[in-house]
C-alpha cells in the first residue's frame, strides 16, 4: 500500500506516550492492550497501516482504556511469531481484552478481538508460497472460532470468513478504513514527480507485488495509454512470501515512502487497480481522497468500497480495462464526476470513523460492567457503525396524503407490536405541506420523522429512511397500504427461513375489491417486462400458504435484509419513482440472493392512491425507468437476443398508451432513458451478471394486466 513513514514519526505513531498521541495508561492497567507488532515493519502494505492508525487513533480517542505494544523492529516479521504467540499474552495478563489488527493475534488466548482482512491466502494458496499458505489456512480459523470479536472490513471480508472460518456472520463486526487527512487533492506533486522522474502524465497503480493484484492485465491499457502519452506508473515492492505475477511494461518505481505518497497520488490523471481479490482496497479510497478518479476491479469488496464513485470493470477484461482508463484520462466531464463523487466518499470514510467504529466494537465486548464475558450476542456493528438491537425498521415515504398516512401508521403499530421484537418506524416526507408532519409529531410521537425540503421520490426517500435506519431488517410499505396485524411478523418468519433469503413479498391486495390481489411479488421476462405476479386473480383461486420463490418483492409490501441492500447498493435514488424495486430485484438475483413471496402476510392496498393511474408524470418515470434498468441489468447476450422483440414491445406499448392517455410521456421517458444509455450502463456494470428469466409475457397479456388496473411501479403495473 502507502510507504513506510520516518522511524521517528512511527515511534510517535505507536508508542503511546508521546507528543503525537495523548498520554495513555499503563499497560499494567490498561483495559485493552494493542498488539501492534505489525507497525514495527519497515515497510508498509494494509495491515501495517491499519495497525499505524489504530495504534495512534484509538488511544487518543480513549486513553483511559487503550495501551500499545509493539516488539523491537527484529521481531516484526517472522521472527516476531514467538513474541505475539508467548510474550505478548504475559506482558499484558491485566488486560481484558487484546486488540490485533492485523490478522494474527496470540491463538491461546481467549480475550482476543482479531481483524481479518480477508482469506486470500486461504482461498488462493497459488499467490503464496506454500509455508504461509498451510500457516494461513491453519491459524485463521482457530483465531476466528476462538476470538471474543472478528472485526472484518467489508462485507464481502464478513462473508468469507464467516465460510472459510466456520463461525456466524452475525457475529463478526464490519469497521471499513479510511483514508488519511494527508491525502488532498492540494498535496504538492512537483517535488515526487522531479524525485522519479515523472516528466509526462502517469497513471498509478498501487500495492505489493503478487499476482493477485492482476498487473499483467493492463497491457492493453499501457498500449494504449503510451500513445495518448500517458505512463503507466507502478507503486510497490514484492514481499518473500507473495508469487509476483506478470506485469506489462510499466514505471516500476518500488516501494515509495510514505511521505511521497499523498504527492504521488496527487499527481497522477488516474488510479488503476485490476486486482482479483481485496478485502478492502486502500489505495481506492486513498485516491479518491486525493481527488483522482479510479478505475477498479468489479470483483470481491472493491465494488463496495468503491460504491459509485469509480469504474468498475472486469479485471479479466483487457480491452475493458483499457477502454475505462482511456475514458478516465480523457473524458473531462467522467474526470469531473469521478473527481467529485470519489472526494464525497472519501469524505465519509476516515480512520477517526474507523477508530469510533472500533472503539465500539471493543466497548461491547469489555461490557457495561467492566467485565469480559464471552460475547452471547450477535455483531455489534455493521458496516455503517449501526447498533443491531433493533430488529425490523419500517419505513412510510409520504408526499401530501395526511388522511392515507394516519391510517397506515395506526395499522403498522399494531402489526409491529406483534412481532415480539425490537422495531422501529419511521416516516419519512418528502417536503409535504399538507399539515402531514404535524400529524406525526401530534398523534405518533414514538414515531422517528425525516422531514426533506423537496420531493425525493420513492427511492429517494427510501434512501433516506435506510440511512436514518438502525435495523437488521428493512420492511417498505407504501402510505396507502392498511396492513393486517400478522403481516410483518409472518414475512419476518419467511426471511429468516434461509441465510440468502434478501427480499420477502407480502401479499397485496386492492382496499377497494379485497378478494383480487394486486401483487404476489414481481415476475420480469426475458424482454425487460416486470408485472406484478397474479394480479387481477381472486383471492380464493390462490390458495397458496407457505412461502415460496418469487423474482423480487415489489417496493409497496416488501422486508428486506439490510445485508443484501448493502451489498448489492440499495435504491437507485435516481429513478426517482416506478422501477426502483425491479431494479434492485434483478442486482439482488445476479448476486445470488433469493426472493420469496409470503401469501400469509396481508396487506390492502388503496391502489394509485397517491400516484394517479396513467397520469402523464407515472408514464414518463415508467418509460425511462424501464430503460435505465435494461441499461444496468441486462447483460449483451440478453439484448443482442432480445432487442428485436424489445423494440416491438416498447412500440407497441408507446402506441397504445400514448393513445388511451392522449399523452406522448410514454415516448419522451424511454427516449430520456436511450440517451443515458451509456451512463446506465457503466452505472449498473459491476453488478451485471447473467439471471435466468421467464418467457415473455407478451403484448396481450401486458395488456390485459393493464386493464386489470395494474400499475407501475411500487407495487403496480406491467413495467
Amino acid at each position: 500500500m502507502t510507504g513506510a513513514p520516518p522511524a521517528a514519526a512511527r515511534r510517535r505513531a505507536v508508542s503511546g506516550i508521546t507528543s503525537a498521541v495523548p498520554t495513555t495508561v499503563s499497560v499494567r492497567a490498561a483495559p485493552v492492550v494493542i498488539d501492534a507488532r505489525a507497525a514495527a515493519r519497515r515497510e508498509i502494505g494494509g495491515v501495517e497501516r491499519v495497525t499505524l492508525e489504530m495504534a495512534a487513533r484509538l488511544p487518543r480517542l480513549r486513553p483511559d482504556r487503550y495501551a500499545v505494544m509493539r516488539p523491537r523492529q527484529a521481531l516484526a516479521h517472522r521472527t516476531g511469531h514467538l513474541w505475539e504467540q508467548a510474550v505478548l499474552p504475559v506482558a499484558a495478563r491485566r488486560a481484558r481484552v487484546l486488540y490485533c489488527p492485523a490478522n494474527l493475534a496470540p491463538a491461546a488466548s481467549g480475550r482476543n478481538v482479531v481483524v481479518i482482512n480477508d482469506l486470500a491466502a486461504v482461498r488462493h494458496p497459488e499467490w503464496y508460497s506454500a509455508a504461509y499458505a498451510a500457516y494461513q489456512r491453519q491459524m485463521l480459523p482457530v483465531l476466528a472460532r476462538n476470538a471474543r470479536c472478528v472485526i472484518t472490513p467489508s462485507e464481502f471480508s464478513r462473508h468469507e470468513v464467516a465460510e472459510g472460518c466456520g463461525v456466524n456472520a452475525e457475529w463478526i463486526a464490519v469497521v471499513p478504513y479510511g483514508a488519511d487527512e494527508r491525502f488532498s487533492p492540494s498535496a504538492d506533486s512537483g517535488p515526487v514527480r522531479r524525485a522519479y522522474g515523472l516528466d509526462r502524465p502517469y497513471v498509478l497503480t498501487v500495492g505489493t507485488r503478487i499476482a493477485r493484484k492482476n498487473l499483467a492485465a493492463l497491457v492493453e491499457a499501457e498500449r494504449r495509454l503510451g500513445r495518448l502519452g500517458v505512463d503507466l506508473v507502478a507503486a510497490g515492492s514484492g514481499r518473500a512470501y507473495m508469487r509476483p505475477g506478470k506485469t506489462p511494461p510499466v514505471r516500476a518505481l518500488g516501494y515509495v515512502p510514505d511521505e511521497d505518497m499523498p504527492g504521488l497520488y496527487a499527481g497522477a490523471v488516474a488510479l488503476a487497480m485490476p486486482s482479483l481479490y481485496e478485502g478492502f482496497g486502500l489505495p481506492v479510497l486513498e485516491a479518491m481522497a486525493s481527488g483522482v478518479p479510479v478505475v477498479a476491479s468489479d470483483r470481491t469488496a472493491l465494488p463496495e468500497t468503491c460504491g459509485d464513485a469509480a469504474l468498475l470493470v472486469n479485471p479479466e477484461d483487457g480491452d475493458a480495462l483499457a477502454d475505462a482508463l482511456e475514458a478516465a484520462v480523457s473524458d473531462d466531464a467522467l474526470r469531473s464526476r469521478l473527481g467529485a463523487s470519489g472526494l464525497e466518499r472519501a469524505a465519509r470514510l476516515t480512520w477517526n470513523r474507523s477508530a469510533e467504529l472500533t472503539d465500539a466494537v471493543i466497548g461491547d465486548v469489555l461490557g457495561d460492567d467492566g467485565s469480559v464475558a464471552l460475547l452471547a450476542r450477535p455483531r455489534a456493528t455493521t458496516a455503517g457503525g449501526r447498533r443491531l438491537g433493533v430488529t425490523v425498521s419500517t419505513i412510510i415515504v409520504n408526499h401530501e396524503r395526511r388522511d392515507l398516512l394516519r391510517m397506515c401508521l395506526r395499522s403498522l403499530e399494531r402489526a409491529l407490536a406483534r412481532t415480539e421484537e425490537e422495531t422501529e418506524l419511521i416516516v419519512v416526507d418528502n417536503g409535504s405541506t399538507d399539515d402531514s408532519v404535524d400529524l406525526v409529531r401530534e398523534l405518533f410521537p414514538d414515531v422517528v420523522l425525516v422531514t426533506l425540503d423537496r420531493n425525493e421520490g420513492f427511492a429517494g426517500g427510501i434512501a433516506a429512511g435506510i440511512a436514518a435506519s438502525k435495523g437488521e431488517w428493512i420492511a417498505v410499505f407504501n402510505n396507502d397500504t392498511t396492513v393486517e396485524p400478522d403481516a410483518v411478523a409472518v414475512m419476518l418468519g419467511a426471511g429468516r427461513s434461509d441465510e440468502r433469503v434478501g427480499a420477502v413479498a407480502a401479499q397485496m391486495r386492492f382496499a377497494d375489491r379485497r378478494d383480487v390481489l394486486n401483487s404476489a411479488g414481481l415476475e420480469l421476462d426475458r424482454l425487460g417486462i416486470a408485472a406484478d405476479r397474479l394480479v387481477g386473480s381472486r383471492v380464493r383461486e390462490n390458495r397458496e400458504s407457505e412461502p415460496y420463490e418469487v423474482f423480487g418483492a415489489t417496493g409497496g409490501a416488501a422486508l428486506f435484509r439490510r445485508e443484501m441492500l448493502e451489498r448489492v447498493g440499495g435504491f437507485d435514488e435516481s429513478f426517482f419513482a416506478y422501477f426502483e424495486d425491479v431494479d434492485l430485484a434483478w442486482r439482488a438475483r445476479a448476486h445470488g440472493w433469493r426472493a420469496l413471496y409470503a401469501p400469509g402476510a396481508v396487506v390492502y392496498h388503496h391502489h394509485s392512491a397517491t400516484a394517479r393511474h396513467g397520469s402523464p408524470a407515472k408514464l414518463y418515470f415508467v418509460g425511462r425507468n424501464r430503460v435505465r434498468t435494461l441499461a444496468k441489468n441486462a447483460t449483451t447476450p440478453m439484448l443482442l437476443r432480445s432487442a428485436p422483440r424489445i423494440l416491438l414491445y416498447d412500440a407497441a406499448y408507446v402506441a397504445f398508451a400514448s393513445v388511451s392517455a392522449r399523452s406522448l410521456a410514454p415516448l419522451q421517458g424511454r427516449l430520456q432513458g436511450l440517451r443515458e444509455w451509456r451512463r446506465y450502463r457503466r452505472k449498473g456494470a459491476r453488478h451485471r451478471r447473467a439471471v435466468e428469466l421467464g418467457a415473455p409475457l407478451g403484448f396481450r397479456r401486458a395488456l390485459q394486466r393493464h386493464r386489470a388496473g395494474h400499475t407501475v411501479g411500487r407495487g403496480s403495473v406491467t413495467r
